[in-house]
């Protein structure tokens, strides 16, 4: 049986620009360096800096466009538009 992975969130920094986003607990440390990978043409980029971790730890990082969908659902953004008649 393979050991469960737990995510938390960081935010990472790199020549004035930064970044959050979920990392495996074993790159989730203060001041590490890591290689990361650019999903537009899947390059590698290194020499960003975790400067802050979460404490708070999750086993699966959660879908950001399920989050957003249920936002929209929830809140009636995602209801078709009236539309405008003139008077």
């Amino acid at each position: 049986m393979s050991k469960k992975t737990f995510y938390r969130q960081c935010r990472m920094t790199k020549n004035g620009s930064f970044q959050v986003s979920w990392l495996p607990e074993q790159f989730a440390v203060l001041g590490k360096v890591l290689k990361l990978r650019n999903d537009k043409d899947e390059e590698w980029d290194n020499g960003w800096v975790v400067t802050c971790a979460g404490e708070n730890r999750v086993d699966e990082p959660p879908y950001a466009e399920a989050m957003i969908r249920g936002h929209r659902k929830n809140t009636g953004d995602s209801l078709p538009k009236e539309k405008k008649t003139k008077e």
